[in-house]
């Protein structure tokens, strides 16, 4: 008798410990899921890094017209980012770390300006008073980013901010220059269109060595 109240006490654990792996599942599935997996799992499709791309950005430049025939004492850039969106964070980060304070482009100092998208409220204001050439573009919310992007864009051919990114999809959507991996090579998408209304003027042979959009 006492043997057979022994086995339904175990059944009885047992089922209660089988009922509780559906959730257990869940929970696990929900922990892998963070936003921190989510960046990491993401950052693994870019071959070129961050780094790599402001170094690929650097040597297109050298082939750009337009910026060497102005006086600068320094080359302004920005860097677009969504503060609420941890990915764009994250690639922010690492291009910031990518430009020290002492790199330059043909000899000339870079000046590096962070731009969180949620807190500029009047890009034309923005824009003429920061005298911004460049602006390197972060991967935005991918619900938001085409409404975003287009809004963005019409002011940069207004102000001829020529714009950059790693995200090589925005080439599509106006953005001047994709850095991108093609075969394993680091590899410039070009959008031509795009290009011209923000005020680059790209040499014939970096066109040659480009994929043209």
């Amino acid at each position: 008798m006492m043997f057979k109240k022994r086995m339904t006490i175990k059944k009885k654990k047992f089922k209660k410990s089988f009922s509780l792996l559906p959730a257990l599942l869940l929970l696990l599935l929900f922990l892998n899921f963070t936003p921190e997996n989510q960046i990491k799992k993401t950052s693994e499709k870019y071959v070129l890094t961050p780094a790599r791309q402001f170094q690929l950005f650097q040597k297109i430049l050298t082939f750009e017209r337009t910026w060497k025939k102005k006086s600068l004492a320094e080359v302004r850039m920005a860097i677009l980012y969504e503060k609420n969106y941890e990915l764009s964070s994250w690639i922010k980060e690492e291009f910031l770390a990518a430009v020290n304070t002492d790199a330059q482009i043909e000899g000339l100092p870079i000046r590096l300006q962070e731009i969180a998208i949620e807190e500029v409220v009047d890009w034309p204001q923005f824009f003429s008073q920061q005298k911004i050439l460049f602006l390197y573009i972060t991967p935005l919310h991918p619900v938001t980013q085409k409404k975003q992007l287009k809004e963005i864009l019409n002011f940069c051919n207004d102000f001829k901010v020529a714009t950059f990114t790693g995200e090589t999809d925005y080439v599509e959507l106006g953005v001047a220059i994709g850095l991108g991996v093609t075969d394993h090579n680091p590899q410039a998408i070009i959008n031509l269109q795009a290009a011209r209304k923000q005020g680059l003027d790209l040499s014939s042979q970096l066109l040659r060595m480009s994929i043209i959009k």
